[in-house]
């Protein structure tokens, strides 16, 4: 363990020690011990209490010994939140990214996640809506109505949450119906021409039986990202956004002990996204401007903002599902209660663009022919109770998903020409038919159950003993259907000329040929057409958690836990190929790997901390240490032309949390955050036997921090009310995130860094004292600070291979962060 993270073992338990002494010494005689779970009554102004279920069951934030940070529907209406990707700037050690689609957002917690590309792929970030499990993140960011509030838990939650947690959890809850009339409106106007709104409205339908809660909402805004196009063409600026949302609920109080609430959700996304542009030139820069003029930048800003392109992105997401949620206190066991979640989703993409993102017409994706459907029925069993020493609950849960995906990148009329410029003539200008191209389609099935208990025991009044197993059972088949249509045959023909063959070379010996050679003759590879492949999976997974908790009183706790979770694994989507040569790494010969199988991510996790209330509760201050050692962890990296699986042997995080709330009068309050991660894959003889293997384009990893893993990570917020008039509040909030230094591209290549940088929130506004009316200006980035989101090596403009061993002869290119968006927004709410 490192002097840092000794210092702060050190600073978690005087902090914890400290306040128990603090508070027991504030004890007048009358009042209890410590332990005896009581505390003096804070004053006014303290801190609200949260009650969060991130273990299942209604707890006191300051009684969980897991490290959470709740947002309250107050904060997340405060900064507009809307989506999944808007909680980065409100939560230290979240990280959030979106690249080629709004279906491959998705988030990182303590540096630790994957990229969505590949949806093969699971993601390591557990997220749960209304107790519904989402396989899928990148289906989950769109917007999610009326909230109440928002738990992120960090660190691997496996127990009770299962399969794909090995991050940490986000869970979020929507406002369920009221059996008290009320209605919303909400219009808002904003930057980039767009405007929007959303109407609810909740109430009875029978009395004290059946209740309602309707909402609707559409948003529009053009893209942020101009465009350099033909004058042929007319190309919208790109990233804008087309969305209409509706959820809707329906309450039903069967019996004083038994009711269900169905929900039924619609979201539909045709926007022009997301978009890529150029920030670094190389050698290929200067051989398109030869063979294309004007067709890229060059030379290129760093800070480059404009696209260039000949086709607009497009990426049309229709996203649905139905859900029913019951609980049933039952006669037995002390009334323990049985909780049924049931639910089944639908989700279809549909993506296409120009690939290469210049102005000549080299590749384009076709989204009749680039889609990912998924479906999925889930069902989840608790049944939970206690006794006078003893929490208990034990549960089930079943799954059964479809995923179909399409992959078709299509020759553009251009791709001939440019191929035999770059292969001083060795390729035929007419080699690559303009239409033709390889069409790839995947068809997986998966099932998954899993049984799972976890228990509280007080050993004590003061310490507790918490211990919880999980089994899990994974099946998994997949389809694959290689096909392509190269009439040109230029491959083959490739191969046999530098062999100087007298006849085609035959598929068994692909093998003997380099992908680094032969790639660009070969971006069409005739030994996967007409390949019919299948694939199966079994896995069994054994996850538990187990954790000691001492509680001084009311005011201050401290824990120690130790955790193991799993990610499953999976079929690599794309076209990977054999090793070439002896040791050679994965995906570097033309010979097609009919393994793309990948096994399960594995975490081993430790963690002490320390949750505690000052000044009589005004201030809260959460600490904790931890460390988790990851195997086999799955790396989703970019090769030029699609996303493969990397198996890594080792990565590891280790690092410090501390969360602070603090209510400086009855009218401000003060919220900072900070979170210190080492997330690094180890520099030894595990890891470089396999990144640093022969054509291995990972060789700098050892040693190096994983990608989108910053080592400090802060956030720092106020709100502020006060009346302003005679029946009119005004209000002012400030939220801020300082984010340090982290690589954006999966090869650490020293070109993909992305400086450190701060994001500020901020809304001012006035209310009348019944809530009825409420007007406000507002803005996210408001200083417009620029950033990566993702940096990768130029499609057919990757020189260097591996590209990070020559960055000079490459063209980069990035997709760009969110500017500064700023509006004003009007409600009106009736009761």
């Amino acid at each position: 363990m490192s002097s840092k993270l000794m210092f702060g073992c050190a600073s978690v338990l005087a902090l914890t020690g400290a306040a128990g002494s603090a508070m027991a010494q504030a004890q007048t005689p009358g009042q209890a011990s410590p332990g005896t779970a009581s505390a003096a009554a804070p004053s006014a102004g303290a801190v609200s209490e949260l009650v969060v279920t991130a273990q299942k069951r209604e707890q006191r934030l300051q009684d969980v010994p897991v490290v959470v940070t709740v947002l309250t529907g107050a904060k997340l209406a405060a900064n507009n939140v809307t989506s999944v990707a808007d909680l980065v700037t409100l939560t230290p050690g979240l990280t959030s990214t979106t690249n080629g689609s709004e279906g491959t957002t998705i988030a990182r917690i303590r540096g630790v996640g994957n990229v969505a590309d590949n949806p093969g792929l699971e993601d390591a970030v557990g997220l749960y809506i209304d107790g519904v499990y989402r396989p899928r993140n990148g289906v989950s960011f769109n917007d999610l109505g009326e909230l109440n509030d928002i738990e992120i838990l960090k660190g691997p939650q496996g127990t009770l949450f299962g399969k794909n947690t090995i991050a940490g959890v986000i869970q979020i809850t929507t406002k369920r119906p009221s059996f008290t009339f009320g209605a919303e409106g909400e219009a808002t106007v904003q930057n980039y021409n767009g405007y929007g709104g959303s109407v609810s409205m909740t109430g009875p339908v029978v009395a004290d039986k059946v209740a309602i809660r309707l909402y609707v909402a559409d948003r529009e805004r053009d893209g942020y990202v101009p465009v350099v196009q033909s004058p042929t063409t007319h190309i919208p600026d790109q990233n804008d956004e087309h969305v209409f949302t509706t959820r809707d609920q329906l309450l039903w109080n069967v019996t004083d002990d038994l009711d269900v609430n169905f929900i039924a959700d619609y979201a539909r996304r045709r926007d022009h996204c997301c978009i890529a542009v150029d920030y670094q030139n190389g050698s290929a820069a200067a051989l398109q401007d030869e063979v294309f003029p004007g067709t890229v930048p060059n030379p290129v800003s760093p800070q480059n903002k404009t696209a260039y392109l000949n086709r607009s992105n497009v990426d049309d997401i229709t996203d649905q599902g139905i859900s029913a949620e019951a609980h049933w206190k039952t006669p037995w066991l002390g009334n323990a209660v049985l909780t049924s979640i049931t639910a089944y989703r639908d989700s279809k993409e549909n993506v296409g663009g120009d690939t290469d993102t210049t102005l000549a017409d080299i590749d384009f994706t076709d989204p009749a022919f680039n889609f990912t459907h998924f479906r999925q029925f889930s069902e989840e069993l608790q049944y939970r109770g206690s006794t006078e020493r003893l929490n208990w609950q034990v549960g089930f849960f079943y799954s059964h998903e479809l995923l179909d995906t399409g992959n078709f990148v299509e020759n553009g009329p251009a791709l001939g020409p440019y191929l035999n410029v770059l292969s001083a003539g060795a390729l035929p200008a007419n080699g690559y038919p303009a239409g033709e191209g390889a069409i790839d389609t995947y068809h997986q099935r998966e099932h998954s159950e899993a049984i799972y208990t976890q228990e509280d025991y007080k050993l004590t009044d003061q310490l507790s003993l918490i211990g919880g197993l999980r089994y899990t059972w994974e099946h998994k088949s997949l389809d694959s259907l290689f096909t392509n249509n190269d009439t040109a045959n230029l491959c083959a023909l490739s191969l046999q000329a530098a062999t100087g063959s007298p006849t085609p070379i035959p598929f068994s010996q692909y093998a003997n040929f380099s992908k680094a050679i032969f790639g660009t003759a070969c971006l069409v590879n005739p030994a996967f057409n007409n390949l019919n492949n299948h694939q199966s999976l079994d896995e069994g997974a054994l996850t538990g958690t187990v954790k000691l908790q001492y509680k001084f009183n009311d005011d201050a706790m401290t824990y120690a836990s130790y955790s193991r979770g799993n990610l499953v694994g999976g079929f690599n989507l794309a076209e990977v190929t054999q090793p070439f040569g002896a040791g050679g790494a994965p995906n570097t010969s033309l010979a097609p790997a009919t393994n793309t199988a990948f096994p399960a991510e594995n975490v081993n996790a430790y963690e002490i901390g320390a949750k505690t209330a000052w000044l009589d509760r005004r201030l809260s201050l959460n600490a904790a240490l931890f460390y988790q050692d990851y195997t086999n962890h799955q790396l989703n990296a970019f090769t030029g032309t699609q996303f493969v699986e990397f198996t890594i042997p080792e990565a590891r995080t280790a690092g410090a949390e501390l969360e602070g709330v603090y209510a400086a009068t009855p009218d401000l309050t003060l919220n900072g955050g900070v979170t210190y991660a080492e997330t690094v894959y180890p520099d030894d003889a595990k890891n470089k036997s396999v990144l640093q293997a022969p054509g291995s384009g990972l060789f700098l990893l050892p040693g190096s921090r994983l990608s989108y893993a910053p080592l400090w990570s802060i956030t720092a917020g106020a709100s502020y009310k006060h009346q302003v008039a005679e029946n009119l509040d005004g209000f002012v909030n400030v939220d801020a995130k300082y984010t340090s230094s982290y690589q954006v591209g999966s090869d650490e290549d020293p070109s993909k860094m992305q400086p450190g940088f701060a994001l500020v929130n901020a809304s001012i506004g006035v209310a009348t004292h019944d809530k009825k009316y409420e007007f406000s200006v507002w803005g996210s980035n408001l200083f417009n600070q620029f950033y990566k989101q993702t940096a990768y090596d130029g499609v057919l403009q990757t020189f260097s291979t591996p590209p990070a061993l020559n960055p000079g002869m490459n063209n980069y290119y990035y997709f760009p962060g969110q500017p500064r968006f700023y509006g004003a927004t009007f409600k009106v709410r009736f009761q």
